[in-house]
């Protein structure tokens, strides 16, 4: 079975030819994932489109296999991997761990050592991608 993440919209941060615009000139951008039946966008506020389908990994036992696997090669000829694709759940605070674990394998300090529970959250991420 194959569970996708689904929400209605988030808010985009603006990009090129909006981000340097003065804030009260700035329009409102949001958005649309996972448009459920009954719903409808206003095609005529819709400023651009793009598909980020694999953006995120779908939960699926195949996936689950694969990020687990990745503790098979982990560091070799010192390669380290981080992202939303090397930790379950898919979510941004631990694709951000995964690039802190990497870089604690390569000799930075972990920046939050005073913090026990995030200490413990830094541990068992590496217990998953076995990066060290």
């Amino acid at each position: 079975i194959n569970i996708e993440n689904q929400y209605n919209f988030g808010i985009q941060t603006p990009g090129p030819g909006v981000y340097d615009l003065p804030l009260e000139d700035k329009p409102v951008m949001l958005i649309s994932h996972a448009l459920g039946p009954g719903k409808a966008i206003d095609k005529n506020k819709v400023r651009g489109g793009g598909n980020h389908a694999r953006a995120h990994p779908l939960y699926s036992s195949w996936n689950l296999a694969a990020q687990l696997s990745l503790r098979l090669f982990q560091g070799r000829d010192g390669l380290y991997y981080c992202s939303n694709w090397t930790t379950p759940g898919n979510c941004h605070d631990m694709s951000l761990l995964s690039g802190f674990l990497c870089a604690h394998a390569i000799g930075a300090k972990y920046p939050f050592p005073q913090d026990i529970e995030a200490l413990k959250d830094f541990h068992r991420l590496n217990d998953l991608m076995g990066v060290w």
